[in-house]
């Protein structure tokens, strides 16, 4: 069964202050939204609550309630033309209903009703910065459709030519906000006292007053989502306005905001591995260069210890300095740069005995020279060449499949050699 989650949007705070006179933050417009959760019953709901759009629980679907007091709705006749003719065309026709542009607005055309003229349709107008601020108050709602339409539109539609039928009153502090529809799509919202009810009882005797509540208010929402009315206020996307550099730049923000929020994970996800990678080439970098740097101070150190004994002949002092710090390095299991031609020779001896390109890769380093051969049928098996090693007084170590390292001749222990 489908989850539905209604929502009923606060009203406008500059709405209110032409009536009230008070500061926008006394009206507090993110903490005013009621919100009702149903599954499959519209009789009752299984949530619900007042106050900010947080931590709201999943919803397949849901469905926005506009003040029809923020919803300016005008049934007029509209040429059938469509495009920019139409975007155009909307802002002239509403001209003589309106009493203040002074403020950004927005024009849509809403569908048109079956049964009626073709011509005659109903332009929904609203404050761009205000539905700029609901939608991105809702953008990140856990459901999957979202649906706005102005709370007109649940009343009872009345008869042709005839009044009202019902009024919707919700209260917003010692203020009124009046709603009534007066046709198919379309109707009319305004601000009154707090004896707005005793006033609407004369003025509309036969009409019934209906104040904001769940219990009447969800058996209508479920009458609306059975009639699959294709009204929609949040499908309207003006056209892109362009900034200084040329470039458009949408200024209603929804899908902008739907898109980021399934990306802004992998994005985050992606730069962390970026930066583990920068800080982790890093410390490799620098755990090479210390370790070259460690070599080079053993080799001085151990050649350093040689540098003082007393001789009369300088070129042997020199030979003598040069066959000490040698040996000192080789008794530690270590090599010298001037150990690999020497030792690349004694691999040339150990492969002599088998087929050309045998030998794949080397590699010299301090431990030793690592050498890898070429897998076949050919290939000596790992024992049959340490045998080989030690028949010619050498010794390796087998390190993976056809992979091996001979080591240097001084200072190994009495079973490599």
């Amino acid at each position: 069964m489908n989850r539905l989650l209604i929502i009923s949007c606060p009203v406008n705070p500059r709405t209110l202050n032409q009536e009230q006179g008070n500061d926008l933050d006394v009206i507090g417009p993110g903490e005013n939204f009621r919100w009702a959760l149903v599954e499959g019953d519209y009789t009752s709901a299984i949530q619900q609550g007042h106050g900010a759009l947080n931590d709201l629980p999943f919803a397949d679907e849901a469905l926005v309630l506009m003040p029809t007091v923020d919803t300016r709705l005008i049934h007029t006749k509209v040429p059938m033309i469509s495009g920019k003719k139409l975007e155009a065309l909307l802002p002239i026709l509403s001209e003589p209903f309106l009493l203040d542009q002074r403020t950004p607005l927005r024009y849509q055309l809403l569908p048109p009703v079956p049964g009626s003229k073709g011509v005659e349709r109903t332009i929904a107008i609203t404050s761009d910065s205000w539905m700029n601020w609901l939608q991105d108050k809702l953008a990140l709602l856990p459901v999957r459709v979202l649906t706005m339409v102005p709370d007109c539109l649940l009343l009872t539609t009345p008869e042709d030519n005839q009044t009202p039928r019902e009024f919707l009153l919700t209260e917003q502090e010692a203020l009124r906000i009046v709603a009534c529809r007066e046709g198919a799509d379309w109707g009319s919202g305004w601000v009154e006292s707090s004896d707005a009810e005793s006033q609407l009882r004369q003025l509309y005797p036969e009409a019934e007053l209906l104040h904001f509540n769940w219990d009447w208010l969800l058996p209508r929402v479920g009458e609306w989502i059975a009639s699959k009315s294709p009204i929609n206020l949040m499908l309207q996307k003006p056209s892109a306005k362009k900034n200084k550099s040329g470039v458009d730049k949408p200024t209603v923000r929804w899908a902008a905001k739907v898109e980021w929020m399934h990306w802004r994970k992998p994005v985050q996800l992606a730069g962390i591995a970026f930066a583990v990678y920068v800080v982790g080439s890093a410390l490799v970098l620098g755990l090479a260069t210390l370790s070259n740097w460690r070599w080079e101070v053993k080799l001085a150190d151990v050649a350093r210890q040689h540098l003082g004994t007393l001789t009369s002949n300088s070129n042997a002092a020199i030979k003598e300095v040069l066959e000490e710090t040698t040996r000192s390095i080789h008794a530690q299991g270590n090599t010298t740069p001037a150990d690999f031609v020497p030792m690349t020779a004694k691999l040339q001896v150990l492969l002599d005995d088998y087929p050309n390109g045998l030998l794949q890769s080397i590699d010299y380093r301090p431990d030793g020279l690592t050498f890898t051969l070429r897998g076949g049928y050919d290939t000596p098996d790992a024992e049959a060449l340490k045998q080989r090693a030690t028949h010619l007084q050498m010794a390796i170590i087998a390190t993976g499949k056809n992979t091996y390292r001979m080591l240097p001749l001084a200072g190994l222990n009495e079973e490599l050699r």
